[in-house]
C-alpha cells in the first residue's frame, strides 16, 4: 500500500484553475490571434477608428414631413331672425413624427448629427365659441355685441430621442423646466412653500404622520434646505419624502404657463350719426414665475428690495409669510410655488368714438362721406397680478420657464383722426 497522503498534497496533485487573460479574436486577414483582455478595449477602439469607413454625406432615406390627423366638429346656429347667433368648434389634432434639429448620431456612424431627425409625438384638443347678439334696435338706436372663447390643451405622448432636459442645479431662485409623458409644453416644477418656521420646534423634521423623527442618540432631527440648517424664520417647504432634507427629490409639478381659458368681447352703441365701439381681451388660468418679485424680496445680497420685506420674519410670533433676512447665505428663496402667479386680466384694448357727418353736410362739401374718430388703447386693466402687466410673453422653447423679470407694460396711447371720401 501506498503511503497516505495528506489533504494538502491531494489538492495540490489536482489540475489547478487558471483565470482566462486572453480572448480569441480574428486579424484583417482572417488569422487567428489572441487578444490580452487589459488591451481589448483599446484594441476594439483602434480597430473602429481603423476599419469603420467614413463617410462624407448620409442618406436620409427616411426622413419625412411631420404627419398630423386633425377632427374637427362645429355647430353653427341662428335663431330670432337672425338677432342671436352662436358657433362651437371642437378640434383633436395630433402630430407624429416631429422634425427635430440637429439629431446627435453615435460616433460609430462617423457623424456628429445630421440636420433633421423625425421623432416625437403631440397632442392637441380644444374648443372655441362665439355668440353674436343685437340687444336693441330701432330707427336712431342700435346695441349689438359678441363674445367668444376657445381652450387648447396639449399634452406631450412621445418625447423626442434627442430631447435633451434642463441640467437642474438646486440653488436659490432656480426652477426645473422640463419635458414629460403626459404633461403640457410649458410646464414648471419646483417646492412646495409652506410658510416660515416660526419657532424651534416648528424646524424639527417629521413623518409622514407628523411625528418628529430622532436621530441614532433620540435627539430631534433638524430641517435641512439644501445644505443649510433651518431656523426660526427660515423658509419652509414641504419634504416630500420625508427625509429632513429640502432637496431635488422634493421638487413636484407646480404649473404651466398655458391659459385655461382665452377670449374676447365687443359691444357697439350706435345712436343717429354717434357710435360707440369697445373690445376686450382677455387671458385666464395663466402661470408665470415673478422673478422680479422673486429678486426684489430675497434679501440676500445689497440690491434695492421691494417694501414687502418690512413685514419679514423678525421674532418668534410674527405672522407673515416672508422669511428672515440672510445677507449672502441660506436658502430662503428656493424655486417655488411662493412666486408661481395667476396671471389672469381682462383688459380694455380699444375704446372708439365715432361721428358721422349728415350727407346734407357731406352733399354741401362735395363729398360722400366724412367720418371722424378718436380711439384709445389699453385704457383699462383688471388683474390680481401683482406684476407690472400679465400679458407675459411666452417662450418659444419648451423646455424654457414662462418668466416675468419687470416686463414694460404696454403703454396707453389715444389716436384722432377722419375719414373721407369723395
Amino acid at each position: 500500500m501506498g503511503a497516505i497522503k495528506t489533504m494538502k498534497e491531494v489538492e495540490s496533485a489536482l489540475p489547478q484553475k487558471k483565470e482566462i487573460n486572453y480572448v480569441r479574436a480574428l486579424d484583417k486577414n482572417g488569422n487567428p490571434i489572441l487578444i490580452n483582455k487589459e488591451d481589448l478595449a483599446q484594441v476594439v477602439g483602434e480597430l473602429i477608428n481603423k476599419y469603420t469607413p467614413l463617410k462624407s454625406w448620409a442618406e436620409l432615406d427616411n426622413l419625412k414631413w411631420e404627419t398630423s390627423t386633425e377632427y374637427n366638429y362645429g355647430l353653427d346656429a341662428s335663431v330670432l331672425k337672425g338677432r342671436l347667433r352662436f358657433t362651437f368648434d371642437y378640434y383633436y389634432k395630433t402630430v407624429k413624427d416631429l422634425l427635430q434639429k440637429n439629431y446627435k448620431l453615435p460616433s460609430t456612424t462617423s457623424f456628429g448629427s445630421i440636420s433633421y431627425f423625425n421623432s416625437g409625438k403631440m397632442e392637441n384638443k380644444g374648443w372655441e365659441f362665439r355668440t353674436d347678439v343685437v340687444i336693441f334696435e330701432n330707427k336712431d338706436w342700435r346695441i349689438n355685441g359678441y363674445v367668444n372663447f376657445s381652450r387648447n390643451e396639449n399634452k406631450i405622448t412621445e418625447l423626442p430621442a434627442n430631447m435633451v432636459q434642463e441640467n437642474y442645479s438646486p440653488k436659490n431662485g432656480a426652477y426645473a423646466a422640463r419635458a414629460e409623458v403626459g404633461r403640457p409644453i410649458g410646464s414648471f416644477y419646483g417646492y412646495r412653500y409652506k410658510g416660515v418656521y416660526q419657532n424651534t420646534d416648528a424646524t424639527y423634521a417629521r413623518d409622514a404622520e407628523g411625528n418628529v423623527m430622532n436621530d441614532a442618540k433620540g435627539r430631534p432631527i433638524v430641517m435641512k434646505n439644501l445644505t443649510a440648517t433651518c431656523q426660526p424664520g427660515d423658509a419652509m417647504y414641504e419634504d416630500i419624502n420625508h427625509d429632513g432634507v429640502i432637496n431635488q427629490y422634493d421638487i413636484v409639478y407646480l404649473g404651466n404657463a398655458n391659459p385655461t381659458l382665452t377670449g374676447g368681447a365687443g359691444l357697439t352703441v350706435k345712436y343717429k350719426q354717434f357710435s360707440i365701439n369697445t373690445f376686450f381681451h382677455g387671458r385666464f388660468g395663466q402661470s408665470v414665475v415673478n422673478t422680479a418679485r422673486m429678486n426684489n424680496e430675497s434679501m440676500h445680497g445689497n440690491a434695492n428690495q421691494s417694501t414687502a420685506v418690512l413685514r419679514r420674519w423678525k421674532n418668534e410670533g410674527d405672522i407673515t409669510d416672508i422669511p428672515r433676512a440672510l445677507y449672502g447665505e441660506g436658502f430662503n428663496y428656493l424655486g417655488s410655488d411662493r412666486f408661481v402667479e395667476d396671471t389672469s386680466f381682462l383688459r380694455l384694448k380699444q375704446l372708439t368714438l365715432n361721428y358721422a357727418f349728415p350727407k346734407s353736410i357731406c352733399n354741401k362739401l362735395g363729398i360722400t362721406s366724412l367720418t371722424c374718430f378718436v380711439t384709445g388703447y389699453n385704457l383699462f386693466t383688471w388683474s390680481s397680478y401683482t406684476g407690472q402687466d400679465p400679458e407675459v410673453n411666452l417662450p418659444s422653447r419648451p423646455t424654457d420657464l414662462a418668466t416675468d423679470g419687470a416686463t414694460t407694460p404696454v403703454s396707453r396711447r389715444y389716436t384722432f383722426g377722419f375719414n373721407l371720401s369723395f
